[in-house]
């Protein structure tokens, strides 16, 4: 059982992983028919929907939303390519803008938990660090327990951080930048399905990360009822 949780735990982070990198690679090719790059459609997009103090920036750090700087940050090969990979990212990305705009209720709650979230982690982490060192010196079951039992509770506020953005993250996808694509002509008709298996890659990452930190949870939960 122990083998079997181990190779779960291993394909649920890094088969994912390379079935995104997959969809990605597979439409990124840049195409001559399509009007301009990623960061381009993506500038064109703020000033249509006329959103203030907006920014369009290339990053190195991956694709994202940044809340704090209203910012919709490209990978470099995002933000200068015009492939239908780019074009739909941008549009993803765009998407949490839009939901920033209208309030959405999953975004301004993991606004507001996120920052609690990390420094929950950071003391998690360090209580996980020290653990080995309380349990020699005091000799304490009950001290021992509460430092695991702070790590849990970062772990579990991770989940739930984990299990708030993926409906956030399939809105921004669907709710967001399908309907914009569409409705705007921003993409043919016969490459729709194309668009909806590349956002659906944009938003699968996270299904895999809620995954394992559900399976991490569960796990940590039967070593503190030991």
């Amino acid at each position: 059982m122990v083998i079997v949780g181990v190779v779960a735990i291993l394909a649920l982070m890094v088969l994912p992983q390379w079935w995104v990198k997959k969809v990605f690679a597979d439409h990124g090719e840049d195409h001559d028919d399509i009007p301009g790059t990623g960061g381009e459609f993506a500038a064109h997009i703020i000033k249509s929907f006329e959103i203030d103090k907006a920014l369009v920036q290339s990053t190195e750090a991956g694709s994202h939303f940044d809340p704090k700087s209203k910012a919709v940050m490209l990978s470099d090969e995002y933000f200068r390519g015009k492939s239908l990979t780019a074009i739909t990212v941008a549009a993803h990305e765009i998407g949490h803008l839009i939901q920033m705009e209208q309030g959405n209720s999953w975004l301004m709650l993991r606004i507001k938990l996120a920052g609690f979230a990390q420094e929950l982690d950071k003391i998690g982490r360090m209580a996980m660090f020290f653990l080995p060192f309380v349990a020699i010196f005091t000799r304490s079951p009950a001290v021992s327990l509460a430092f695991a039992a702070i790590n849990f509770s970062g772990i579990l506020m991770n989940v739930i951080l984990q299990l708030i953005t993926l409906p956030m993250e399939l809105d921004a996808s669907f709710g967001k930048a399908l309907p914009l694509l569409i409705k705007g002509e921003y993409i043919k008709p016969e490459v729709e399905h194309k668009v909806r298996r590349i956002l659906w890659a944009a938003a699968f990452t996270y299904l895999a990360s809620a995954l394992s930190s559900l399976l991490n949870l569960a796990r940590w939960f039967r070593l503190i009822r030991r």
